[in-house]
């Protein structure tokens, strides 16, 4: 018997990107490291499985950590940008995020803000729920490509942003 993947509407799914920033002073709304692919999963007891290219995947739960011990000098909120294909426009670690610019607006699927991190002791953590964001991925993907974006500016240390988002499709 050959086990498949899961189908349908109401699936859980998740997927998650480190994103590391440069050791070096961040201006209020830049990037923070470069695009990053984000492939959806579901899991169950059967395994891990991408979902089918062409989702519409609701996001309920973000969460990001960092394996720092606190909180940088005027560290703030974060926001991900999310889009269904990387990006058109070749954004790099440091760049001031623009408002969209045409090239972009086909694959721009919208941002959300992922909070400011809280000293947890060993760790920073976010952890935002109820949230109702939509990403549709591409007829042809199973991933969405995510920027992350400081809107604060601060010095930041050379250590990964885990984003890790939930939702289901819808």
């Amino acid at each position: 018997m050959t086990l498949s993947a899961p189908r349908g509407k109401g699936i859980g799914v998740y997927a998650s990107a480190n994103f590391t920033p440069a050791a070096a002073a961040y201006s209020a709304n830049d990037l923070m490291d470069v695009a990053k692919e984000m492939p959806w999963y579901i899991a169950d007891t059967n395994g891990y499985y991408l979902v089918p290219p062409g989702s519409l995947i609701r996001v309920t739960t973000s969460i990001m950590k960092i394996d720092v011990t606190a909180l940088q000098s005027g560290e703030g909120e974060y926001k991900l940008r999310n889009f269904s294909v990387t990006p058109p426009t070749a954004y790099a670690d440091n760049d001031a995020f623009a408002p969209l610019v045409s090239a972009n607006l086909s694959a721009y699927r919208g941002a959300f803000s992922l909070g400011t991190p809280v000293d947890e002791g060993s760790v920073l953590y976010i952890k935002q729920g109820g949230l109702t964001e939509e990403i549709h991925l591409a007829a042809d993907q199973s991933s969405s490509w995510g920027l992350l974006q400081t809107l604060a500016g601060f010095t930041a240390t050379a250590v990964a942003r885990q984003v890790i988002l939930y939702g289901f499709i819808v």
